[in-house]
């Protein structure tokens, strides 16, 4: 066809062109493209078709097979390189996993965060689940009945720590239904009774949610007193603090229990014992500085501060700015999250 157009010399080398463009085209489009799309559109169907064929393939080829596969394992050994891959799934590839499966809408964010809490137990503290030391209800091994009485019926809880003297010398703790069936029947409460008071179960403050369950499994408990170096009650945690921070936002909670409000402006007002796995999630942050020495914002707000913070202290971070908005006897109740303005070009 060149021929008719142009010289003959250069008819062969634009033949030859054309030719090769042409062959080319067809195998990548015949030989990878289309394959390649049909496996993955109609994966089910192209490999009920093929596996025939390719068993008996596989078998005319297995001795040629065999021995390319002893030299490329020769080969591999006198190189010094792994015979094989690592198959092992771990939890970043599972977690990696349930966010394209969100991404992909296969998967809902809130299952997705089920998942990840799952996994947190493993890196966070006793003390991101707890109930604190200033928030305990407890009793005094010798309160009288009408005290207990009025107690319950004021802060009604499923348990209740019983100490001897002060906060810091638990003796066990006593189940609300038991002491209720006492106050129904008009009988009088004896929190040392040995069929009232049972063993409470002590644990360290640096035990992660994960041990914690362990220690819950192994004692058949589901109630626990946390304890620091100085042998302080720093707080207590149950089974069921445990629970809901695997549940997370599935969990509906009441607005004013919620730990992260967004506001209508789009800042966020933050409870200072939000724990910050909770807080990155909200806010969208990979990570915050100088972390592992806090636990909740309000730690981090104190170590990037390096003093105890005031009402109006402001930290800035990645484009946040953190400010302190109520403080209770040195202790920070919120704090207010908003978005820095860009600057102006």
């Amino acid at each position: 066809l060149f021929e008719r157009v142009v010289d003959a010399e250069l008819a062969r080398t634009l033949g030859f062109l054309a030719s090769f463009a042409t062959v080319t085209s067809l195998f990548l489009l015949f030989a990878d493209l289309v394959p390649k799309k049909l496996g993955i559109v109609l994966s089910e169907s192209v490999a009920l078709r093929i596996v025939g064929p390719l068993s008996w393939l596989i078998a005319l080829l297995m001795p040629l097979v065999w021995c390319f596969e002893r030299l490329a394992a020769l080969l591999f050994k006198l190189l010094g390189l792994p015979a094989a891959r690592d198959d092992r799934v771990t939890h970043h590839d599972i977690l990696a996993m349930a966010e394209a499966g969100t991404a992909a809408g296969t998967m809902g964010e809130r299952e997705q965060e089920v998942i990840v809490n799952v996994f947190e137990l493993e890196t966070r503290t006793v003390e991101s689940a707890m109930t604190a030391r200033d928030s305990i209800v407890f009793f005094k091994n010798d309160d009288p009945t009408e005290l207990v009485r009025l107690r319950i019926s004021a802060e009604p809880h499923s348990t209740y720590l019983v100490c001897n003297g002060t906060i810091d010398r638990p003796v066990g703790y006593v189940d609300a239904k038991d002491l209720l069936t006492r106050v129904f029947t008009d009988r009088s409460i004896t929190l040392a009774e040995p069929g009232l008071l049972h063993k409470v179960l002590i644990i360290p403050d640096r035990l992660t949610l994960a041990e914690v369950l362990t220690q819950f499994r192994t004692a058949g408990e589901d109630f626990a007193v946390i304890m620091n170096e100085y042998s302080l009650v720093v707080g207590i945690i149950t089974l069921n603090d445990v629970m809901s921070t695997v549940m997370g936002s599935m969990l509906t909670l009441a607005p004013e229990e919620q730990q992260i409000v967004q506001r209508d402006d789009g800042s966020w007002l933050i409870d200072g014992v939000t724990p910050v796995p909770d807080v990155l999630r909200a806010l969208d942050l990979d990570e915050l500085p100088r972390r592992g020495q806090y636990d909740t914002l309000a730690g981090f707000m104190m170590v990037m501060l390096r003093r105890i913070p005031r009402r109006t202290d402001v930290v800035e971070h990645a484009g946040l700015r953190f400010e302190v908005m109520d403080v209770d006897d040195y202790k920070i109740d919120q704090v207010l999250v908003t978005r820095l303005a860009a600057p102006a070009a």
